[in-house]
């Protein structure tokens, strides 16, 4: 039940202040517009509330997976809240994707990814919607990071 009511709370941050005169601003799925996330084959999202990259701006994501599809290992520069709305989705933490360590969650499951903590998903059963939410700056890097060049 935590798990429902922190996305109720995000998304209730997410749409702003409600107007005392009429119901709270809504964000339809049928509405969203996806785009491809270019890191990742399979994985598409489009921006609900606020914009990643602004620094200290609240930002959700809503966050498709394929059926099959794979996020690599990778870090992000912040904290985020990872949400299952649908699907089972299967996350692990570290360098290199180990199916004996993923942790199988379901709709309304929620996992903290502290900053800097590289990590990876599988949509292993089918197709997979995520609600991500954090404070921006944002962004992804694969791991392991490429060497710095002199």
């Amino acid at each position: 039940m935590l798990s429902r009511a922190l996305l109720f709370a995000s998304l209730a941050l997410c749409a702003g202040a409600a107007r005392a005169d009429g119901p709270p601003p809504a964000v339809l799925q049928s509405e969203l517009k996806y785009a491809p996330v270019p890191l990742f084959s399979g994985v598409s999202a489009a921006p609900v509330s606020g914009t990643a990259t602004q620094p200290g701006a609240l930002y959700a994501l809503s966050v498709k997976y394929a059926a099959g599809a794979r996020s690599l290992p990778h870090t992000h520069p912040d904290a985020r809240v990872v949400t299952v709305i649908a699907g089972r989705f299967y996350a692990g933490v570290g360098g290199q994707i180990d199916e004996a360590s993923l942790r199988a969650l379901g709709p309304g499951d929620s996992i903290v990814v502290p900053a800097d903590t590289v990590h990876y998903g599988w949509a292993k059963d089918g197709e997979v919607l995520l609600l991500e939410t954090g404070v921006g700056p944002s962004g992804a890097s694969l791991w392991p990071k490429p060497a710095p060049q002199r």
